[in-house]
């Protein structure tokens, strides 16, 4: 019988496949606007509209919702342009006071009100 050395005997098993780690990034995909007072706290915007102007003169309008959150649901986010927002109360009156501008690579504004 011959002589098999201890190494070879031993029965070497697969090793499973390395699992690699993803770093999870959470994006929105569409641009929001946030409606908040001062402390923070989102406001009742039922039937107001934000409004994004681009500087090319390319102009989309979002309704809010009564949680004072708007959807642009044509505008890609992050953004690769910069943009000028107003926001209008359900009276069509600038409640921002002047029109904010939004700089390019955001996915979420916050405006808030006094």
């Amino acid at each position: 019988m011959p002589i098999i050395p201890k190494r070879a005997s031993l029965v070497r098993k697969p090793k499973a496949a390395a699992r690699s780690r993803r770093r999870v990034r959470q994006v929105f995909d569409r641009f929001h606007v946030v409606v908040t007072n001062s402390a923070g706290i989102p406001r009742d915007t039922t039937g107001w509209t934000a409004v994004m102007t681009r500087t090319g003169g390319t102009t989309q309008t979002a309704n809010f919702d009564e949680f004072g959150v708007a959807r642009f649901t044509n505008l890609v986010a992050p953004t690769n342009f910069s943009y000028t927002l107003r926001v209008r109360n359900a009276d069509g009156d600038l409640v921002s006071g002047t029109p904010k501008s939004v700089p390019a690579d955001l996915e979420v504004v916050v405006v808030r009100i006094v």
